[in-house]
């Protein structure tokens, strides 16, 4: 009997140890998926910026939709990707950015990519609904709203040297709950 406690307990102290190993490494996913995704986006922004026929085609889509003022918008749309990509990617006003990238993703769900889903059943729509990659992109960016840029930005910098224990992972030594 107390060789399976002994056993228990050594299982339950190899899991917490794993845990906090794990907790310990998070701003890696955390710092890989912010800078990719900003990266995705700004490239996706400037491109919509510098080449005229990916803006022309955005500007289409965007009149097909029935969106208003479809150049102006256009040139919105592709500036909030560009600048908001280019800073979520440094870790910069992580949460504003991912904020508005998350309802340029949103806006292009409702007004262009909902209509594709030609799916019979509920389960058929919801499986093409979520395999959608811009309902994937606001995952990912909700996620950033809430976790925060991660140990490796300009924005745990500013909290670093200001002193603060921010409201996000910045510091690892942050007591978490779970």
């Amino acid at each position: 009997m107390a060789a399976r406690h002994r056993e228990g307990s050594s299982i339950r102290s190899a899991i917490q140890s794993t845990k906090a190993a794990l907790h310990a490494a998070e701003w890696m996913p955390i710092t890989a998926v912010r800078v990719l995704i900003g990266t995705f986006f700004c490239i996706s922004g400037g491109t919509k910026l510098l080449v005229p026929a990916q803006f022309t085609l955005l500007e289409q889509t965007l009149a097909q939709s029935h969106i208003p003022f479809p150049h102006s918008n256009a040139l919105f749309v592709s500036l909030v990707e560009f600048a908001c990509g280019g800073a979520l990617a440094l870790g910069l006003l992580t949460p504003l950015c991912a904020l508005l990238l998350a309802v340029d993703m949103i806006v292009a769900i409702v007004t262009n990519r909902i209509q594709s889903i030609q799916a019979s059943g509920v389960l058929a729509w919801l499986d093409d609904f979520l395999y959608l990659p811009e309902v994937l992109y606001v995952m990912i960016l909700v996620w950033l709203i809430f976790s925060g840029p991660g140990r490796y930005s300009i924005d745990g910098l500013i909290a670093r040297r200001a002193g603060a224990a921010a409201a996000w992972s910045v510091d690892p030594e942050r007591p978490r709950k779970g």
